[in-house]
């Protein structure tokens, strides 16, 4: 990364002059490290100068279709943390990027899919349909982006893949809902959904965190206290302590917002 770095202490018109297509193409190449140190510390350094060099941008642009993963990602990671974006045209490579096994690539695009989407639509819909996709680790990754917006009709979509078959895309979209706003009438019907998950959920992960998360939502109806109540009771000590914990919180919040009333 040393060449990018001198390249930032020339002056613009001596940059532009130096880098034609060959030397960016070498500069872009340097983000196909397999090393995800190497990798990250060539797209903050190249990064800055994206904007005021034309060619390193079309080698960029370029390179989203690159037959290489890594070097699609790096690309897009690139692009996105510069000044230049072009939200739609990132999408394809974040999105492959998200559905990885790789945690630290997997998280690094989900920030960057969360940004893309807060300035485009379009990508904020291509977000939305990602948490139906056939792979359960983009389904989990667009539910943590989508938390993080959080869009008016997140609480739906989070609600809706309460029911996904997969234990970690539940968990995110207990985790989503938790976040979601909405009016009281709506809140209501979304912890009415969590009850279910903590009475009857085949996971004790997703059992333990709905009990979290009917805490966090502080709806004051029958079936949510009984609910809470009864899982304090639990066999499953971790089930009964997060339970007590939130039905604490619940008794709580509802006590001040009547105090407040």
């Amino acid at each position: 990364c040393a060449l990018p770095i001198s390249l930032r202490e020339l002056a613009p018109e001596e940059a532009v002059a130096l880098v034609d297509a060959p030397l960016a193409g070498l500069l872009v190449e340097t983000l196909s490290s397999p090393s995800r140190s190497e990798q990250r510390a060539a797209a903050d350094a190249i990064a800055p100068l994206v904007a005021t060099l034309p060619a390193l941008e079309a080698a960029l642009e370029a390179a989203l279709d690159d037959p290489r993963q890594r070097t699609r990602w790096g690309a897009a990671y690139t692009l996105g943390r510069g000044p230049v974006s072009r939200p739609p045209r990132l999408w394809p490579a974040v999105r492959e990027a998200m559905a990885l096994e790789d945690g630290d690539q997997r998280w690094a695009a989900a920030e960057l899919a969360t940004a893309l989407a807060r300035q485009d639509e379009t990508v904020a819909e291509a977000l939305r349909e990602a948490t139906r996709d056939e792979s359960p680790v983009l389904r989990r990754m667009a539910l943590y982006g989508l938390r993080e917006i959080p869009a008016s009709d997140l609480g739906e979509t989070a609600a809706r893949a309460l029911a996904d078959p997969d234990a970690t895309v539940r968990l995110a979209a207990l985790s989503a809902l938790a976040v979601a706003p909405g009016d009281p009438a709506a809140q209501e019907a979304r912890a009415r959904v969590v009850v279910d998950r903590v009475a009857g959920d085949p996971d004790p992960g997703v059992r333990r965190a709905a009990a979290a998360t009917l805490g966090r939502l502080g709806v004051a109806h029958p079936d949510v206290t009984a609910a809470l109540d009864a899982a304090a009771e639990a066999s499953d000590r971790s089930l009964a302590r997060a339970a007590r914990d939130r039905s604490e919180e619940h008794t709580s919040e509802l006590q001040s917002r009547q105090y407040l009333v």
